[in-house]
């Protein structure tokens, strides 16, 4: 929800660091790509909320710039290639 918030308030980069974020017990991946909890062994919504949260960084949200990847910093530090998003309400 921050990254989403962040991306659609035009933070581009806050939103990716949001994602990316490792200091706590539950913002990791293991090597299969699962996000560990602390009393699970696996917290399913927690890669759910990341697919969601990419995938409309990516494809862009009702007014959001008009150019491909909208949730992503458009500096060159990332190169975003999507296709087939539509974007979210």
């Amino acid at each position: 929800m921050i990254a989403m918030t962040a991306a659609r308030l035009e933070a581009p980069g806050l939103a990716v660091d949001v994602l990316l974020k490792s200091d706590g017990p539950n913002n990791a991946y293991t090597k299969a790509g699962h996000n560990p909890n602390t009393r699970l062994p696996v917290y399913l919504p927690g890669n759910g909320a990341l697919l969601a949260a990419v995938a409309m960084m990516a494809g862009g949200w009702d007014g959001a710039p008009a150019r491909p990847a909208p949730g992503f910093p458009a500096d060159g530090s990332w190169v975003v290639r999507a296709e087939g998003f539509q974007r979210l309400p």
